[in-house]
């Protein structure tokens, strides 16, 4: 009997604390190369390549076929051959992944913000009738034992051949501080079914939703912000057409906080000639340090 591969099988988390603003390469725009073997693994996030690279059988790929920018993950189920014969569902999350049988998710990303939704873009492509999934745990200072909330979006298990947003709530559980949060998503379901080989998964753009209305602003005087051009080069342009008393945060893929601008009325313009190409986060907040805004922003040079 076929049996999926215990090294990426165990989805219990586990908390801990590293240091993060914004999603870790929420666009799957940067990727490190293993040269011997061959094989790419996307920037802050884990996978189960390093594990099966002995096999030649990689799970995880970095593809080109994208929502935007240059590059998406792309998770795939494939089987580890004679004379292991176990199946491997395409993983990625936040955390680590267990290196053993009885293991757990460990890892993630310190977090403090409680955001109403998760959001992405996914492509898919089932086998056998089962589903992939993406999905957002918090976690406060107990660890797994302290789960905050979880937002989780299963796909459907009929072919998605172009990218389809999708969202999800959170989930809240409790009203203790949040402290840290870990990712997770697999091209086949951890619902007890059997994983079946081929099962694909893309994503890409993946996002944290927060609604001003739960700040107490109401939906008629929720502020309006339009930013661009994205991508940008020199200038980025943001029009406040709502005249709300804000501050723009640019983030680089580490989390590190590149440029920091007060937004005025009408309209405004950020300076990027210092800031170098590539991918970045931006957050709007409100007086109350409330996110307002917050996507993806590409500079090229």
């Amino acid at each position: 009997m076929k049996k999926i591969c215990t090294l990426v099988s165990v989805f219990t988390l586990v908390s801990c604390s590293a240091l993060w603003a914004q999603t870790p390469n929420a666009g799957f725009e940067t990727w490190t190369h293993s040269s011997f073997p061959s094989y790419d693994t996307p920037d802050s996030w884990s996978t189960a390549n390093s594990q099966t690279a002995i096999t030649g059988v990689y799970s995880c790929l970095k593809s080109t076929s994208v929502h935007s920018g240059s590059f998406a993950i792309q998770l795939v189920t494939k089987n580890i051959g004679s004379p292991i014969n176990q199946l491997v569902p395409g993983v990625a999350t936040t955390g680590t992944l267990p290196s053993s049988a009885t293991g757990s998710i460990t890892g993630g990303v310190a977090y403090a913000l409680r955001p109403d939704s998760i959001s992405g873009w996914y492509k898919y492509s089932p086998q056998g009738g089962e589903n992939g999934f993406v999905a957002l745990y918090l976690f406060g200072a107990g660890g797994m034992t302290d789960t905050i909330a979880i937002g989780s979006f299963k796909t459907p298990k009929v072919a998605v051949g172009t990218y389809m947003q999708f969202s999800a709530p959170l989930v809240y559980r409790s009203a203790n501080a949040v402290v840290n949060s870990i990712w997770l998503m697999s091209s086949s379901n951890n619902d007890g079914l059997a994983a079946s080989v081929g099962s694909t998964l893309f994503v890409d753009d993946l996002n944290l939703i927060f609604n001003p209305s739960s700040a107490g602003i109401t939906e008629h005087a929720k502020p309006v912000f339009m930013l661009g051009p994205n991508p940008a080069s020199d200038l980025l342009l943001i029009k406040n057409a709502s005249n709300t008393k804000a501050l723009f945060a640019l983030y680089d893929i580490t989390g590190r906080k590149v440029a920091e601008e007060k937004i005025g009325n009408n309209t405004n313009t950020i300076a990027l000639s210092a800031i170098p190409a590539g991918m970045y986060i931006y957050a709007i907040t409100d007086e109350n340090n409330a996110i307002l805004k917050s996507e993806k922003l590409i500079i090229r040079k």
